[in-house]
């Protein structure tokens, strides 16, 4: 399938219109759209007819004869669609739409599935006027070619009844969430959550560090694309001083990131809101790193995340472009593919998440042997012995630990 993209720079636009438009080519790949023509214009503000002029759209029509639609850079009013469609007579898309399908198409799990089909379903009300009957028989897709009156209210009352639905579903799914959110907190259990730009390597991290680990070996999936991760994947990890805590791999952002999947995977991305650090994974290799940056912390106080949890990872300096960057505090400079401050970073997790540890000494007796093994794989033991009455440990521990094993210490 071939495809033409347009976009438009206009006055108070928040992004650079040539970045933008490189990344709309990718998501077209992601959804095995090439791309033939690439048109943009600079107008004062948007048209709310047609989105560009009428002198860019009849040069528009000129090129439409060889191609199978035209793919706009920003999400199009139904009145758009409408009337671009009735003018160049051909599929009309947006970028929206792209994004739409690449993820309904990479989602795994039930959750991810409800949520894309959310904001699928919020997304298609409004332009059912200018669409075809792409609803019928609930096949995939989103052309955009009128129907009937009755038809379309028909499909309006299908959507609602399915969003009404699907939104029933994911809400049990939130509660269970949720339930396990707070016996992570009840278990003393710390979270990080890693955030970030698509692409910039978020799975590659929590692959390395799964693999430092040794504890398992369920990696997620790691590839060179837009949106490779769209599922919600936690794995236990383990610093080199023993100290283990929850790492949560999150959906890439990117810039005009529709607000109805951002709404829809608002649950998911409360790991986010509730873990006790998080890591923005940053390509220090791309020229437009700051916006990147600007879009991920954008999104986060959306979804009202306390910035002031992020630690900064800029990753990729393997390609040696990142002598340039101004790194925004706290920081730490890697390499996941060549393995390069690895230590550093772990050493800056502890520091955040464990600093304010305390060194204890207790005897326990041998009938909490399960608090002993607790302590030997989840805290940082620095001597232990077996004597007759118990067992003798001193550890590194979180004031709670340190709360709940007061009667056993040694000194106070």
């Amino acid at each position: 399938m071939e495809a033409i993209i347009v976009g438009v720079s206009y006055f108070g636009m928040t992004y650079d219109l040539e970045e933008s438009m490189r990344e709309l080519e990718a998501l077209c790949a992601a959804c095995d759209v090439q791309v033939k023509y690439s048109l943009t214009q600079a107008l004062d503000k948007i048209s709310a007819a047609t989105y560009i002029g009428k002198g860019k759209v009849a040069e528009l029509k000129n090129l439409v004869g060889d191609v199978d639609l035209v793919i706009f850079n920003e999400e199009l009013s139904p009145m758009q669609i409408k009337n671009l469609t009735d003018i160049l007579e051909i599929e009309v898309s947006d970028r929206t739409d792209l994004i739409l399908k690449i993820f309904e198409s990479r989602a795994k799990t039930n959750e991810a599935k409800l949520q894309v089909k959310i904001a699928k379903y919020n997304y298609l009300l409004p332009r059912l006027a200018g669409m075809n009957d792409e609803l019928e028989g609930q096949q995939g897709g989103s052309g955009f070619r009128g129907s009937g009156e009755k038809k379309i209210e028909l499909d309006r009352r299908l959507i609602r009844n399915q969003l009404t639905k699907a939104k029933h579903d994911l809400a049990l799914m939130v509660k269970q969430r949720k339930t396990q959110r707070i016996l992570r907190a009840h278990q003393d259990q710390k979270v990080v959550a890693l955030v970030g730009y698509t692409n910039s390597g978020k799975s590659s991290l929590m692959n390395y560090f799964v693999a430092h680990s040794k504890l398992n070996d369920k990696t997620v999936l790691q590839k060179d694309m837009l949106f490779a991760t769209l599922e919600t994947s936690t794995r236990k990890v383990k610093l080199n001083n023993n100290k283990t805590f929850l790492l949560t791999d999150t959906v890439g952002f990117i810039n005009q990131l529709p607000h109805h999947l951002v709404q829809a995977f608002r649950s998911t991305l409360e790991e986010v809101k509730e873990a006790d650090l998080v890591l923005q994974v940053v390509d220090s290799s791309s020229p437009y790193y700051r916006e990147h940056i600007s879009v991920t912390n954008q999104v986060l106080e959306e979804l009202g995340v306390d910035l002031n949890k992020i630690l900064y990872v800029y990753n990729k300096i393997d390609l040696n472009k990142y002598g340039l960057v101004e790194p925004l505090d706290p920081y730490v400079f890697i390499s996941v593919k060549e393995e390069k401050n690895m230590e550093t970073l772990m050493k800056s997790i502890d520091q955040i998440l464990f600093g304010d540890d305390h060194i204890v000494e207790v005897v326990l007796p041998y009938s909490l042997m399960n608090i002993v093994s607790y302590l030997l794989d989840n805290t940082h033991v620095l001597s232990y012995e077996y004597l007759e009455n118990g067992i003798y440990l001193k550890a590194e521990v979180s004031a709670k630990m340190q709360a709940y094993l007061k009667k056993y210490v040694l000194f106070n």
